[in-house]
């Protein structure tokens, strides 16, 4: 996979400009270190060609020391190059990450649904690992490296020319052999990190599915699963791994190769003594020098054929736009939310309905009951009023204004959406309730907790909202983790609740203390029950009642009850507690 080269560019200018000074001190570090490594040579010359000349004693030592004091400065010098770009790699990296995970965070359901979170662990952080060498050092040490061969090629130039022409060659010669090799295996490396990523997400979707999997006895077939994916991952990995090595080695002749030529020229010159034994020591040890620049570069454009990988899937990850478009406009009411739904359907895959033709009114401050068999469409018709997805066709108004119009922040700010699956950080009570919001005090916090009657439940937490939690609520019961989503909803104040079966997983007490709350909740708020339990929906002013994605039933309760006709008077007439199956 070929990545333009104003991708590179436009990926590090991005993510080092705010680095300009360590950048540059790097770059003072690299240049100072590739003239050390250019003199050191001719230092060594010197020595030997004077030590051959019968130099006096105090000569050769001031050389010998200057010798030593350039290869400490040299060991300081890598020292400090390794620290400064670590520095700037690990700032790049994780500036990278973030915005990643933003960009993530802002797609749309369906996005999601259609990549297991394994998968997107991979390519956050998995692709993003892998461009550290290119963000921390990589532009500066390849321009430093043609420098180094540079000036290499150059002071070998000034030496003799046939020394100099024939080890250019010989330098460009190995250049394009290396490139063209490398060139050649860059796809191995982004199917082989397509491969990794996919392993991730199994792995993650098994992880999250352990009490299912060994409770339904599905461990061997989970590991069989797992062997397929390792036995296909296997040979992408053994090509783009062999790819390497087959360089590797191509290097090593290569190398060999400019040995033979070094020895040969100077061999034959200094026979006819047109260069002395330092001389020819120098040629030799510029050869072995003009390897490593090449050498490095080889490893460089290895490690760019990693990143490009990267950076082709973490491009193409940016390059995913959500299908949900944010609105500019702003709630104008202040009053309870109002709902109007017109002739809204809606389909996750083409062709499979979810919902059918959908109308349905609610004014400000009321409250609807939503009922309906399992796979009816309840949760589908609530994910539509917060807008977690866009309806296929119809209208759906909050307050009068279209629900597309509106800004993402100000429908997550003006309703509050509930479920009986709540969603628990690994942090504190307090973290948990108020979602990590500082400007939330503990005062407003512990004020709700007492008002809507859960002082017992505080009571009983060891540390009070200093208490933590562990990943998932672990040492909560669903009961209790309900009790803290309702709290979030109190601390939030929004002008529309929905309530998606967030009663169902609860016991008797907990219940009681739930119902008690939401006397208190839903006062001068509009709210949506979506419920399977009959009891659950007394409160509301209006029932719906759907089936197979249509409505079967809807009216103002207390209307529908007095009709002997109506499904919901049968419902209730029958006493049938659920209205599941």
């Amino acid at each position: 996979m070929k990545i333009p080269f104003k991708e590179y560019i436009k990926l590090l200018s991005k993510y080092l400009k705010e680095q300009k000074l360590y950048v540059t001190i790097l770059g003072i570090i690299l240049a100072s270190d590739i003239v050390l490594q250019l003199v050191s040579p001719q230092i060594l010359r010197y020595f030997i060609d004077a030590a051959k000349g019968g130099e006096t004693a105090r000569s050769l030592t001031i050389a010998a020391l200057i010798f030593i004091g350039a290869a400490i400065v040299q060991q300081l010098l890598n020292i400090g190059a390794t620290y400064v770009s670590q520095n700037v790699g690990w700032e790049a990296t994780n500036a990278l990450r973030e915005d990643l995970i933003e960009h993530c965070i802002n797609l749309d359901m369906e996005f999601h649904k259609s990549h297991q979170s394994g998968e997107l662990i991979e390519r956050v952080d998995g692709d993003v690992t892998a461009l550290f060498n290119f963000f921390s050092k990589f532009m500066l040490n390849v321009l430093n490296n043609i420098v180094l061969l540079l000036g290499i090629l150059i002071l070998l130039l000034r030496e003799d020319w046939r020394i100099g022409l024939s080890l250019t060659s010989f330098a460009f010669f190995a250049m394009y052999v290396i490139w063209h090799m490398q060139v050649k295996n860059t796809g191995n490396w982004v199917e082989y990190r397509q491969a990794n990523a996919k392993l991730f997400g199994f792995l993650g979707e098994q992880i999250t599915s352990t009490e299912d999997i060994r409770s339904s006895g599905a461990n061997n077939h989970v590991m069989n699963r797992y062997y397929r994916t390792i036995r296909d991952m296997l040979p992408l990995r053994i090509k783009s791994t062999m790819a390497y090595y087959n360089i590797w080695s191509a290097t090593l002749v290569v190398f060999a190769i400019g040995n033979v030529i070094a020895f040969g020229v100077s061999a034959y010159l200094w026979r006819t003594g047109i260069i002395t034994i330092g001389t020819v020591y120098l040629v030799f040890n510029y050869t072995e020098l003009l390897a490593r620049p090449i050498e490095q570069i080889r490893t460089q454009l290895q490690d760019l054929q990693k990143a490009a990988a990267s950076i082709a899937r973490v491009k193409e990850l940016f390059d995913t736009k959500s299908k949900l478009q944010e609105g500019t406009e702003v709630l104008n009411s202040k009053e309870p939310i109002s709902i109007s739904v017109k002739d809204v359907s809606f389909q996750y895959e083409e062709g499979t309905p979810v919902l059918k033709n959908i109308s349905l009114e609610l004014n400000k401050g009321k409250i609807l009951g939503v009922l309906g068999h399992t796979g009816s469409g309840k949760t589908t018709l609530a994910r539509l009023l917060v807008r977690l997805y866009d309806v296929t066709s119809g209208e759906l108004f909050l307050s009068g204004q279209k629900i597309n119009s509106l800004k993402f922040e100000d429908i997550t700010n003006n309703i509050a959406y509930v479920t009986q699956d709540v969603q628990l950080f690994n942090a504190t009570i307090r973290e948990n309730l108020s979602l990590f919001n500082p400007k939330i005090k503990d005062e407003e916090i512990l004020n709700i907790i007492h008002d809507i009657g859960l002082t017992q439940w505080y009571s009983s937490l060891p540390q009070g909202l200093d208490t933590f939690l562990e990943a998932g609520g672990g040492g909560l019961s669903a009961g209790e983790a309900q009790l803290l989503a309702f709290v979030r909803v109190f601390l939030k104040n929004p002008r529309l609740i929905i309530l998606d079966e967030a009663t169902a997983r609860l016991d008797p007490i907990t219940e009681q203390l739930i119902e008690k709350a939401l006397d208190k909740l839903l006062k001068d708020r509009t709210c949506v029950i979506i419920a399977h339990r009959l009891w659950t929906v007394q409160r509301a002013d209006d029932i719906v009642i759907l089936e197979d994605g249509s409505i079967l039933e809807h009216g103002v309760r207390e209307t529908l009850l007095e009709n002997k006709a109506s499904i919901f008077y049968s419902l209730m007439e029958k006493g049938i507690e659920e209205v599941l199956v």
